[in-house]
């Protein structure tokens, strides 16, 4: 038997575990510590904007394919 952290709901992954919450949780913290590190060292909008882009979507992707990974796959609307 498999246990799944994601349920996929369209194009989004929403999480059915307390794996994957914390999951979303972690990902959402780390970006939200990527922005403030950025903002703080970044002296112009566009390089902080740079910075944060480049940070995002790596986190974005990880999230994406980890949550990709442990979807429920049989539920899909």
């Amino acid at each position: 038997m498999q246990h799944y952290w994601f349920r996929k709901f369209g194009w989004m992954y929403i999480p059915i575990s307390i794996a994957g919450s914390l999951l979303t949780i972690a990902a959402i913290l780390l970006a939200g510590v990527c922005i403030w590190i950025a903002d703080r060292q970044c002296t112009a909008v566009s390089d902080a904007l740079l910075h944060f882009f480049i940070y995002f979507t790596c986190i974005a992707f990880w999230w994406k394919w980890l949550a990709e990974s442990t979807a429920d796959k049989t539920t899909e609307k």
